[in-house]
């Protein structure tokens, strides 16, 4: 039979890796820049989710990522809002806090429920310091519109 002090001391372990395991991760990979992001987009007339993953580079000032988008679009010519899935392989450009960035790629969008397949693309600006984990971006794209978006680098 466990004694009450081995209980508590477990339940209290546990919070405590949890707390520790991050913190000692990060600081032994603080050379590292994040290589993945989640942001949320609204836009006009959009809104969207996103995930990114960086891919490997040589060049310092010209990063790769591919970028994963769903989101809902409301039509030009018609009020109903529709269902995309995009893929769009993008280049950030610059060092520092500040960058451009420009993608093109494939959206799978339901206009009345056909799947039709369209181009994508943007172009836009993009604050994240290069250790840091806030990502903010604004631009304008297709299918996005114009967007702002703001989310986490990890």
């Amino acid at each position: 039979m466990k004694t009450s002090s081995k209980i508590v001391y477990k339940w209290l372990l546990v919070p405590l890796l949890f707390t520790l395991l991050p913190l000692m991760a990060n600081s032994q990979d603080s050379q590292d820049e994040p290589r993945n992001g989640v942001y949320l987009s609204p836009g006009i007339p959009s809104f969207s989710i996103a995930y990114e993953r960086m891919l490997n580079h040589k060049k310092k000032n010209i990063k790769p990522y591919i970028r994963l988008i769903g989101g809902r679009y409301q039509g030009l010519f018609d009020s109903e809002w529709q269902n995309y899935l995009a893929a769009m392989p993008t280049l950030v450009f610059g060092s520092g806090n500040h960058h451009a960035e420009a993608g093109i790629g494939f959206t799978v969008a339901s206009p009345g429920h056909d799947p039709k397949l369209w181009g994508a693309l943007n172009v836009g600006y993009r604050y994240r310091k290069p250790d840091g984990n806030f990502l903010f971006r604004a631009g304008v794209g297709a299918p996005e519109g114009g967007y702002l978006s703001v989310g986490i680098a990890f």
